[in-house]
């Protein structure tokens, strides 16, 4: 349990609870976060779009595409938790924010591609509270490495769950578009359509499940009374 929700005496919310507001919260501002789910997928691919004309092996454009689109998820994780503060950030707010996400998701992508495939999911949410703890003005960009994973192993049931729980709504997401998807492409261009449909479902969802997962952490209210179980 973190310091601040002690301090407070407020008792955490269920992680369905947390599951049901992400859902609801996605349905509400769908179009906001799709549309940035997109900028940041290109953004992404563009490093593999280098490292393809440049004539890297199958393995190398593997591995470079784990780290970019690791990062890009962190920067969109970094995006949504700014959005959801009650009051606007400011400029230098956004910067460190962009700063941390670029710099946790490019070491989530390195110990992803290093541990993968089994050690990189387990050790992957470790990082995951590194980038709110910026965007919500708690932690300075040097700090929130450090911070997020001492809250992390702190809460580790909760940390792991919320990961477990995201997995299990993503994979049926990725392989039902997969299986569209095969029915008229193959090889690279089915890996990138099924991604470009599926990101903008499973990443915004992801990061609105990690938001909800912090600010219930820290002693902030996360849960609507819509989507409370008790």
């Amino acid at each position: 349990m973190s310091e601040q929700v002690e301090e407070q005496g407020r008792a955490q919310a269920p992680l369905l609870d947390l599951f049901a507001t992400a859902v609801h919260r996605f349905g509400s501002a769908w179009a906001d976060l799709v549309a940035a789910s997109l900028v940041m997928l290109v953004l992404g691919t563009l490093p593999i779009a280098v490292a393809d004309a440049s004539g890297a092996s199958t393995a190398g454009t593997f591995a470079v595409a784990l780290v970019s689109y690791t990062a890009a998820f962190y920067l969109l994780l970094g995006f949504v938790v700014l959005r959801g503060l009650p009051s606007p950030a400011g400029r230098s707010r956004w910067l460190a924010t962009a700063c941390s996400g670029l710099l946790t998701g490019l070491l989530a992508g390195v110990l992803a591609v290093v541990l993968f495939p089994f050690l990189g999911l387990i050790a992957m949410p470790l990082l995951l509270l590194a980038v709110p703890s910026v965007a919500a003005g708690d932690r300075g960009v040097l700090g929130a490495i450090p911070h997020g994973v001492a809250l992390a192993v702190r809460n580790f049931s909760r940390v792991w769950g919320v990961w477990l729980l995201a997995i299990v709504f993503s994979l049926p997401v990725w392989i039902s578009v997969a299986l569209v998807t095969l029915s008229f492409s193959s090889g690279k261009t089915q890996t990138f359509i099924t991604l470009a449909v599926a990101a903008p479902v499973i990443w915004p969802f992801c990061a609105l499940f990690v938001r909800a997962l912090y600010g219930d952490l820290t002693g902030r209210l996360v849960v609507a009374p819509q989507d409370r179980s008790r």
